[in-house]
């Protein structure tokens, strides 16, 4: 008796391989179906596998014991090579030169003639909601039935904004690490939970006056974010408490208010404001801006769809070059609109996140989860509207401890 395994997307096809292998004679022993691979074994492929039989007699009959080893064909007659001589490859050429005399004019609406590209993204986007769905099921599932400890740290993190992934991911590796009376112990729990949160926050990173002069500094970020006044508290402490040289260049010439308020502080506090309406007024102002150690840039807000505007920001950038791109956004902002933030503020490369408006809210999950995700060093933190004073560089040991200990508070 030989038996043998056959697997194959579908029944079908399967059943086609036993033919071709054991014939039609063959016994089916066993049919079962089974995914591999994919995320979580949700998006594998499937398979199906049947294990079928036939008598080696019925075989040896047939003169065809094993089709995958049959004996080599016998040479041609070289009279018959003759007759039947071997044909070249076809030969697939591009014909650059027969395609540059045509007309391509393939256009969008051709194409979705044959597919529907709405329902094609709508299908795909759907279906990513369906693997972050069973991903979170999943999750969840593990979640039951946990230590007191990790349970009310993971309530704390929820509590707080952090990203739900974020947050249950690492009350499972807790969960894998810590053994016995760790688990009991809940300033053991606190510790490793703000070690492992810490070793993905990229470090923290102020600004710098070393290298070049003038220190070229870009504030960027969402309309209302607060730009303008971490400017001036900035600017208000590079010039009082560490002696500088500032100086203020504003593009910011949308808002009515936006110079005035910029005026007030920089007479304030005895600094030079400059102001660029257009790219090509810069080089009459930069050698102003050359005797200053830092020049703060500040820049107008703009909305995920004023994608005109964005370029336009990336030509005054071009001119300036900027050593440090911070941007500005407040902690009240949810993480999935950090994350579009982000997203439309990449063209101008910014190099550090600055976070505001602290005291607005006592929940900075959205801030670490979105430290985490973006792997790019915070700057400073802003928690008032006080000139000078109200902000600090970022500290994210105290952020955390915040988001996993809600009875802590964050004090200067």
């Amino acid at each position: 008796m030989i038996i043998k395994k056959f697997t194959a997307p579908t029944m079908t096809e399967a059943l086609a391989k036993v033919r071709e292998h054991l014939g039609a004679d063959a016994i089916i022993l066993n049919t079962r179906s089974e995914k591999r691979g994919g995320v979580f074994d949700f998006m594998g492929r499937k398979l199906v596998e049947v294990t079928a039989a036939i008598d080696d007699n019925e075989l040896k009959r047939r003169g065809d014991v094993s089709r995958t080893s049959r004996p080599a064909p016998a040479p041609v007659n070289p009279a018959e090579a003759k007759l039947y001589p071997p044909q070249p490859p076809v030969v697939y050429e591009s014909n650059k030169a027969g395609l540059a005399g045509k007309s391509l004019n393939v256009e969008i609406k051709d194409i979705e003639k044959s597919v529907n590209i709405e329902k094609l993204f709508g299908d795909i986007n759907e279906l990513k909601r369906s693997i972050k769905t069973l991903a979170d099921s999943a999750l969840s599932g593990e979640m039951a039935g946990l230590p007191p400890n990790l349970a009310s740290l993971l309530t704390s993190m929820q509590a707080s904004g952090m990203d739900d992934s974020i947050a249950k991911r690492l009350v499972r590796q807790l969960l894998d690490e810590l053994k016995g009376k760790e688990l009991i112990d809940p300033s053991t729990v606190l510790r490793k939970a703000a070690d492992m949160l810490l070793v993905g926050i990229s470090d923290v990173s102020p600004i710098v006056f070393t290298g070049a002069k003038p220190r070229m500094v870009a504030f960027v970020g969402p309309t209302g974010s607060g730009k303008t006044t971490t400017i001036a508290k900035l600017a208000a402490d590079f010039t009082l408490n560490m002696n500088k040289d500032v100086s203020v260049l504003t593009i910011d010439t949308r808002r009515v208010d936006a110079i005035g308020q910029l005026k007030a502080y920089c007479r304030i506090l005895n600094i030079p404001l400059n102001i660029a309406y257009t790219p090509e007024e810069l080089p009459a102002i930069m050698p102003g801006i050359m005797k200053s150690d830092i020049t703060l840039v500040d820049t107008p807000g703009s909305g995920p769809m004023d994608k005109q505007h964005m370029l336009d920001m990336v030509e005054f950038l071009q001119k300036m070059v900027p050593q440090e791109v911070h941007l500005v956004m407040s902690v009240t902002t949810s993480i999935g609109e950090m994350n579009r933030i982000l997203d439309n503020f990449s063209v101008m490369k910014p190099n550090r996140i600055l976070f505001t408006k602290l005291d607005e809210t006592n929940c900075y999950g959205p801030l670490l989860s979105f430290a985490i995700k973006a792997k790019q060093p915070m700057s400073y933190v802003t928690y008032g509207q006080t000139v000078p004073g109200d902000f600090s560089q970022a500290n994210p040991e105290k952020l955390i401890e915040q988001s996993i200990n809600r009875e802590i508070e964050i004090t200067e």
